[in-house]
């Protein structure tokens, strides 16, 4: 492993050229309270098996940063160097170094996917709905679907009254029946991100009702002083799926925001490959393809991808769904592929990517209203950090049609230091 002074690791963080993956060794808990912008959380404690589904490509340059000892330094350059990675750097002098420097560090968790979030409410001019109005709603005749955008188990630990679930990634599916598209939407989450994402989704994919987010999502209904609901029970696997129709939908969209399709049948190792899971249906699982909930894959990010340039594969049983995820990761700077033909399987292991415990403001979920506060506080100073690192344009606009050309947010922001 390579010892690089921070004005080298600068500059290769600022090169839009090449693939890079920003790796911060830290545990979870520590990582989370402060980190160097970009990096992705690589635990020394899982970190072989973590690495190879975050940097499937070998060739791609790993920066590292949150070493404490030369023990540390000599465990993940052995490591590295067994899995045959080739470029391989270590910061001289770590956070020290990186703080005494003034570069930017931010904090908390899936904080890329979160302001990402905040960025498409600023630029798609999101309409939001406040818990005291949702609540005068909820009194009287309406014609609204409230939607709960998370995926089924996090909805039936909690909800909010009147919710059904659906989350992000198969909404199209969802709403594109003779029931659904008959009313207007109202769509949340536990806070924001995915609520915002759900909103958006609607819009790119042309349904014209009326929609809102409600702000804040459960959080923010808490705050308000109103309850939630515990214990429910999704229905979603009662959507009549009509596969022609979704196709047809799925290929609409595709030629709408020009993203890139692929029917390839080899398989490159140094790619990622994603089989979107349906809470609608269960579908087969095909080998050497890793299984996420589409809406997952887009609010944590961090959890499944470092490389900023490596090629990503996305296939799912229900066209729409694919190409959900293929936008929301293009818009993020990501060079994700819809591939749309069934893939082959191949021989590709991955390790199981579980929960973290919430270590930051972790009591938000549980009705404490100073930790849903401060969340969302935080979530909302998340573009002005941005900004005052001198980024004013992290992501392409809500609005941008075109998204065949592409630029990772690493690249714009490092390009200021």
């Amino acid at each position: 492993m390579q010892i690089i002074e921070v004005k080298n690791a600068i500059k290769l963080l600022k090169n839009p050229k090449q693939n890079i993956a920003f790796l911060d060794i830290r545990e979870r808990k520590q990582y989370v309270q402060g980190f160097a912008f970009g990096t992705i959380n690589c635990p020394l404690s899982k970190f072989k098996t973590t690495i190879k589904d975050l940097v499937p490509d070998q060739s791609s340059a790993i920066l590292f940063i949150g070493f404490k000892n030369s023990v540390q330094t000599k465990k993940v350059g052995r490591i590295t160097k067994s899995l045959n990675y080739k470029n391989v750097f270590q910061i001289k002098g770590d956070y020290k170094k990186w703080k005494k420097e003034k570069l930017p560090i931010w904090a908390g968790e899936y904080t890329f996917s979160k302001a990402f979030g905040e960025w498409i409410e600023i630029t798609s001019e999101v309409k939001n709905l406040f818990p005291k109005q949702l609540r005068k709603i909820h009194q009287k005749p309406h014609n609204y679907l409230q939607i709960d955008a998370r995926p089924k188990k996090e909805f039936e630990k909690f909800t909010l009254p009147n919710s059904v679930q659906c989350s992000g990634g198969e909404l199209p599916c969802f709403i594109n029946n003779q029931t659904n598209l008959k009313k207007d939407y109202i769509v949340h989450c536990a806070g924001r991100t995915r609520s915002i994402v759900a909103y958006q989704t609607l819009k790119d994919f042309n349904f014209k009702n009326k929609k809102y987010v409600l702000n804040g999502g459960t959080q923010n209904w808490v705050l308000n002083g109103y309850d939630r609901d515990f214990k429910n029970k999704s229905k979603i696997k009662s959507t009549k799926l009509n596969f022609k129709s979704d196709l047809n939908l799925a290929n609409q969209i595709a030629r709408k925001f020009n993203i890139p399709k692929s029917s390839q049948k080899n398989k490159n190792h140094s790619c990622h490959y994603f089989q979107l899971n349906s809470e609608i249906k269960n579908f087969k699982k095909i080998k050497g393809w890793k299984r996420v909930n589409a809406t997952t894959l887009v609010q944590n990010t961090d959890k499944f991808i470092a490389s900023t340039k490596t090629k990503i594969f996305i296939f799912s049983n229900i066209p729409t769904s694919a190409v959900f995820a293929t936008i929301w990761l293009r818009r993020m700077g990501y060079n994700a592929i819809w591939q749309i033909k069934n893939p082959r399987s191949f021989k590709k292991s991955y390790s199981i990517t579980k929960p973290d415990p919430t270590y930051f403001f972790p009591k938000r979920h549980l009705g404490n209203k100073s930790h849903s506060r401060g969340y969302l506080n935080w979530e909302h100073s998340l573009i002005p950090t941005i900004r005052k690192w001198g980024c004013k344009q992290p992501w392409v606009s809500a609005n941008q049609k075109n998204l065949r050309d592409i630029k990772h947010t690493i690249y714009k922001v490092y390009k200021n230091f």
